[in-house]
């Protein structure tokens, strides 16, 4: 009988899981654009449609490390970064997460709000069933997110990276792929959120329909420190995004333009 290709994920912790789905997700369309003559011309044709110029010979190889490229594909003399989420299930995906003195930084945010944040991640790390952003709080940190929501979608799916233009979702349930220009998806998750910020019973901040913030978690064991010290990586800010719940919207509703590759690796 042959071998499940899925076994190799059975002994890693959903973190590690999605990182190295996401990873051999990554090599395998590189892999498809480079070898698989029928795929190549398949995105040739998509992006056509998507309004970009496709003329010439099409490669791809891997982002560089530290940006939101995960591949780059090479057109002629021209590169167009895109950014990948993978996943196998209609679920919450990392899609960024750093210590809160950096968005304190990056968003010039005020000592309060910095506060409330600090002590929810800190609180979870000491009871994980404790409610992260606490009732008497929500309000405040609802209009924070409203005022900043734009800039923060732009840093956590771009980094403002000129050459970022596509976003592609693999759905490695169906085995399909969706590429929507990164503008349009920008554009849309802007609308989506911009009035309906919310929180879950556990006080997780809900960014519209597909993006989540709530604090990062996760036991860390090769970290010495213990989890309710301010400095171990699970009190970083976790932002996640549902990739398969986006890409089932944008097809039953059409809000922007996209297409669809049916695949078999």
């Amino acid at each position: 009988m042959p071998k499940n290709p899925d076994d190799k994920y059975e002994d890693m912790d959903i973190g590690q899981k999605a990182a190295r789905i996401g990873l051999d997700s990554e090599q395998d369309i590189i892999n498809a654009i480079n070898s698989n003559e029928r795929f190549r011309n398949i995105l040739r044709k998509c992006l056509e449609n998507l309004g970009l110029d496709s003329s010439g010979d099409l490669s791809s190889n891997k982002g560089a490390t530290q940006t939101k490229k995960d591949i780059t594909i090479r057109i002629g003399q021209n590169n167009i970064g895109i950014s990948i989420k993978s996943s196998k299930k209609t679920s919450f995906h990392q899609t960024d997460r750093r210590r809160l003195e950096k968005w304190r930084e990056f968003l010039k945010m005020p000592d309060e709000i910095y506060d409330i944040i600090k002590e929810a991640a800190l609180r979870i790390s000491n009871n994980p069933k404790a409610k992260f952003i606490e009732s008497k709080n929500q309000t405040l940190i609802k209009n924070f997110f409203l005022n900043h929501y734009e800039i923060i979608i732009a840093e956590i799916f771009t980094r403002n990276e000129e050459d970022l233009l596509l976003f592609l979702i693999n759905n490695k349930m169906d085995k399909i792929i969706y590429i929507y220009r990164m503008n349009d998806v920008l554009e849309f998750l802007y609308e989506n959120i911009s009035d309906n910020i919310s929180f879950s019973n556990k006080g997780i901040i809900k960014l519209g329909d597909f993006l989540s913030v709530q604090r990062k978690g996760g036991n860390g064991k090769h970290i010495t420190i213990p989890k309710t010290d301010w400095q171990h990586p699970g009190n970083q800010l976790q932002f996640k995004f549902s990739p398969l719940k986006f890409s089932d919207y944008i097809e039953k509703k059409k809000p922007i333009p996209f297409c669809k590759i049916d695949y078999k690796f």
